[in-house]
């Protein structure tokens, strides 16, 4: 016998003793299914109708869904007399994600507490329909059915995040979006945007144009923009290509880049906020700032355009709160990322003004120098109604408790124990699962699934100051959104659950073939997932 024939009979005799019908396949995995019998059909002229007017803008990202692949007239509007009814309960406190998904043959009731309760529902409900809902043109000959069911569900955890690094490879604005886009049908919550980086600053600051001007194109890089374009040479892979839309001529050379303006900001903003996604700023500071010092020498030890910022230096204080102000003014999420992770420390050694600085504030050395001006920002943020958020190395040299802690380092475990014992938030995103640019497999996805993401050391007080689980995306090796398409999915519909899910409800079989029936979905949306079973990396 063949293995693809015992994989196909093993899987059909999994679906047989299944309990899960095929037409409810919802990931991530919700906390209570009761099905019926029946259907109802959604058809042209039937209406979406909300209760309330905080709730206005789901029922028209819903009405987009619905209309885009069956070319319905769908109206929206308030009240609760639709087909289709949105409705926002008082019952509950507004941040209570939980939904409740009724389906009966003649209407569909999603309730809740919260617009984001709301917008989870209505992921469940895009994932009960057809997966040609999904197509971005009117597809012809669908029976636009849901099957009779009620849903009951809630997150495990409220901290759902994708970090995207348009820093090292650009992605547009329609690009993003579409991201965004696909997140929302998953329950991502969190975008994390990593804007800015050592090779590339991608955000409009009004103040410093010199940094999109000049830190937004670079020369072609040996070390990712060469090594992308040998790679897709090499292994005969256009997804590793760069892309010719971000490039340009300027004095007989080629430059790479782009960024984004203030009003592309909001833009991208206004979309995640409808499909109720936070987005969280990351300007990286004080390390991965080459590109910054060479548009601004003056903000470098020595004035000689090289990494990191110098922290003795009074105008590169203003420089910082100057930046970080307007990004508070962009950004209405009240949490914003320093980044503080790999800052080459060792100048600040041989620095005068950091040298100075050390010696007025009383400091042991140049990693307490970083702490001294993590807090001094962190109280910046504080002042702006903002919270600072930093990867894993802001522990180091002392943080403040009010800090919340990316765990990357994977071979640092006891980062999780150290933050929570120290009272301080913690989001889960080691490199041992969670980086999602790095290579994979074909028991990648069940690696995420079966794998302790959460250390399982934590006591049920440390627990408590988990905020739930990132995976990063970061750009050197992906210059392309198919690319990064690729290397995101499927194993991101393994992370949202191990997220989204209780772990005592967790079950890898039960998942893989609800994964296996997700598959024609991603292809509906146009996503270049990676297949199940493949060589490539």
């Amino acid at each position: 016998m063949t293995k693809s024939l015992l994989t196909c009979l093993l899987t059909a005799f999994i679906l047989s003793c299944s309990n899960l019908r095929a037409e409810v396949n919802i990931i991530p995995r919700p906390t209570q299914i009761i099905e019926g019998s029946g259907e109802f059909v959604l058809q042209d002229e039937q209406t979406i109708s909300f209760n309330h007017p905080s709730i206005s803008k789901a029922g028209g990202y819903l009405q987009r869904i619905l209309t885009r692949a069956t070319g319905y007239n769908i109206p929206v509007k308030k009240g609760n007399k639709g087909q289709i009814k949105l409705i926002l309960s008082k019952s509950t406190p507004t941040e209570d994600e939980s939904y409740r998904l009724k389906v009966t043959q003649n209407d569909v009731t999603i309730e809740a507490a919260s617009y984001r309760g709301i917008i989870n529902g209505i992921a469940s409900l895009r994932q009960l329909l057809p997966d040609a809902i999904e197509k971005r043109s009117i597809v012809s000959g669908v029976k636009w059915n849901v099957p009779v069911v009620e849903i009951k569900d809630k997150p495990a955890y409220h901290w759902r995040g994708l970090m995207l690094d348009p820093s090292r490879h650009f992605y547009s604005v329609e690009e993003t979006e579409r991201f965004l886009d696909h997140m929302a049908l998953y329950k991502f919550n969190k975008f994390h945007w990593h804007l800015t980086d050592g090779v590339g600053w991608r955000i409009e600051i009004k103040q410093y144009p010199e940094l999109t001007r000049k830190g937004a194109w670079r020369e072609f890089r040996a070390d990712i923009d060469e090594a992308c374009m040998n790679r897709a040479k090499n292994e005969n892979n256009p997804t590793l290509l760069i892309p010719e839309k971000y490039c340009r001529t300027e004095n007989g050379k080629t430059l790479y880049g782009g960024f984004y303006t203030q009003d592309d900001i909001r833009e991208v903003l206004y979309f995640a906020s409808v499909r109720g996604i936070d987005i969280i700023p990351e300007i990286d500071m004080p390390g991965h700032n080459w590109i910054t010092t060479q548009c601004y020498p003056w903000l470098s030890c020595g004035n000689d355009g090289n990494d990191p910022l110098c922290l003795g230096k009074e105008t590169t204080l203003e420089f910082c709160r100057n930046v970080y102000k307007e990004i508070f003014d962009l950004f209405p999420y009240e949490y914003v990322h320093i980044g503080g992770d790999e800052v080459d420390r060792n100048r600040w050694n041989n620095c005068a003004d950091c040298q100075k600085r050390i010696k007025e504030k009383n400091l042991k050395d140049v990693t307490e120098l970083q702490a001294w001006f993590t807090k001094y920002m962190e109280k910046y943020f504080n002042q702006h109604g903002r919270k600072l958020m930093g990867w894993d190395e802001i522990l180091e040299g002392g943080v403040s408790k009010t800090a919340t802690v990316y765990w990357w380092r994977g071979d640092h475990a006891d980062v999780a124990q150290k933050s929570t014992n120290m009272g301080n938030e913690v989001v889960i995103c080691p490199t041992t699962f969670c980086y999602f640019d790095y290579g994979q497999d074909n028991n990648t996805v069940e690696r995420i699934y079966r794998g302790d993401i959460i250390p399982a050391d934590l006591n049920a007080q440390q627990l408590k100051l988990v905020k739930g689980i990132q995976s990063n995306i970061w750009g050197e090796f992906i210059p392309t959104e198919a690319r990064m398409q690729f290397m995101v999915f499927p194993r991101a519909l393994a992370m949202i659950e191990k997220t989204w899910t209780p772990k005592e409800a967790q079950d890898w079989d039960n998942f893989r073939l609800r994964m296996q029936g997700q598959l024609s979905r991603l292809k509906a949306a146009g996503i270049n997932y990676r297949p199940l079973e493949t060589n490539q990396p």
